[in-house]
């Protein structure tokens, strides 16, 4: 996994307090505006310095760039982050392959990248921004893939190209043979004290048959420092807690959602999943719907069994299974994400109170939004100061307890602040800098890891009940 503290300090800094030197400028275009057009503008820079962090953080990891010291004047100015996105074209090393299963997927990945609408029927769209570059996205036809992205990123000079393929249109290097260490559902904690950790869930594991080779995480956890911003009245006698450098990746967030849905209700899941009548029906973004076999119902129950066994709902969502399911039932999974928005230096007459945050939330529709595919994203913006010059809490730091956030958001839904990370290995652990809590192989055969080297197993109703079978 990254070191995912020091590229989340560097998002503090740039998302937190990028506005302070927005405001600072004294050029005669800003002498020329009214304050309220200043206003205007600095949130409209803000919200373009989120969007820039978070496509930055999907292309490359962040704390590949070495010693060198991120402020707030030189993250942009850094040209020398190392892509990660997807795995290196074996030929062209500026090429980055992205399995993908599907037309659509493609294009959503693209969008969800750059944040901008298009669709399976695109034929080309190209983004830029004065500060970054470019991409330009091309569908593809004659079936070596589904579309390329030609890539002018000046702050990763080497990363040229994506290539969004599925194995079959390639040379079927992401097929890899027998099982992964990691499934979905697996946890670990980023500490061996787990007191202290953080407690990591896998969302999207590899998968041979499908053509993945990285396993996807994310934490819901406590926020540390890294992720959080302070605010304080001038008199000292009021302080906020911002979320901060929490990035956003809409594919596992939906993961996340998918997954929760189908351990707590395995059995509807599957069928949905099997109903021909739905159509286009995600499994987990681009699965083929076809190997659910590998996921099976007794899957997700023996998942759900064990998560139960050890009490995984407590410690990752810190709250209990009943009540998480409570929550699913009644206003969906609330994810924040991103981090937030707060022109705080701005005088009250502009806005100055005037804090926003970003939501994602997750609910189970009918037809293709079954599943907990029902995604709806929105800013959250509130004033923080009152009429009556009360001042609105609001502390992120522990979202365990809605107190913290129920005056911002004026009900008492459970939310999770979400943050992302990425393991390229797919027959070993992530290392000694994690520990693992549950993983589904390591407890089904007591720790004989030599049947990784086994064909993808179909997971039989006999053994959801059973701690350890013989295979």
């Amino acid at each position: 996994m990254k070191k995912i503290m020091n590229s989340l300090l560097m998002a503090a800094l740039v998302c937190g307090l990028s506005l302070g030197v927005t405001s600072c400028k004294d050029s005669d275009d800003d002498n020329n505006k009214s304050e309220e057009e200043q206003a205007k503008l600095a949130e409209e820079e803000q919200e373009r310095e989120n969007n820039r962090f978070a496509i930055l953080s999907q292309l490359t990891d962040l704390d590949e760039v070495g010693d060198s010291t991120y402020t707030i004047e030189n993250y942009l100015a850094l040209t020398d982050y190392k892509p990660t996105i997807g795995t290196a074209d074996e030929n062209e090393p500026t090429t980055r392959i992205v399995s993908t299963n599907t037309m659509e997927a493609a294009a959503d990945r693209f969008a969800d990248l750059v944040e901008v609408e298009i669709d399976s029927t695109t034929a080309s769209y190209t983004w830029e921004d004065e500060k970054m570059g470019s991409m330009t996205y091309r569908k593809v036809n004659d079936g070596t893939a589904w579309a390329e992205v030609e890539v002018r990123v000046k702050q990763v000079r080497g990363l040229e190209k994506i290539i969004y393929r599925s194995p079959a249109q390639g040379d079927n290097n992401s097929k890899f043979e027998g099982r992964a260490y990691y499934r979905f559902g697996d946890v670990v904690c980023d500490n061996t004290d787990e007191s202290k950790g953080r407690y990591w869930v896998c969302v999207r594991p590899p998968f041979g048959p499908e053509g993945k080779e990285k396993s996807h995480w994310v934490c819901i956890d406590k926020l540390g420092s890294g992720n959080i911003k302070k605010h304080t009245t001038n008199d000292g006698n009021m302080m906020w807690w911002m979320p901060t450098g929490l990035g956003e990746d809409k594919e596992h967030m939906q993961n996340l959602a998918e997954k929760l849905y189908a351990m707590l209700y395995p059995e509807q899941w599957e069928n949905n999943i099997k109903d021909k009548n739905i159509k286009k029906l995600r499994m987990f973004n681009d699965f083929d719907r076809l190997n659910v076999r590998y996921h099976n119902r007794y899957f997700w129950e023996r998942v759900c069994k064990q998560w139960d066994k050890n009490q995984l709902w407590e410690k990752v969502f810190h709250t209990s299974k009943d009540n998480l399911k409570a929550q699913l039932n009644r206003g969906g999974l609330k994810l924040l994400h991103t981090g937030y928005s707060w022109q705080w230096w701005l005088t009250e007459t502009l806005g100055g109170w005037n804090c926003s945050l970003y939501e994602a939330t997750f609910t189970n529709g009918t037809g293709k939004e079954c599943n907990m595919h029902q995604a709806t994203y929105k800013t959250v913006k509130k004033k923080m100061k009152t009429s009556n010059n009360n001042y609105i809490k609001l502390d992120c730091r522990d979202m365990t307890k809605v107190n913290n956030y129920k005056a911002f958001f004026g009900d008492t839904n459970l939310r999770w602040c979400i943050r992302h990370d990425t393991y390229s290995k797919v027959k070993i652990s992530l290392g000694p800098s994690y520990k693992d809590i549950y993983t589904y192989y390591r407890n089904l055969y007591n720790s004989d890891l030599d049947r990784l080297y086994n064909d993808p197993e179909e997971t039989m109703a006999n053994e959801v009940d059973l701690d350890v079978i013989k295979r």
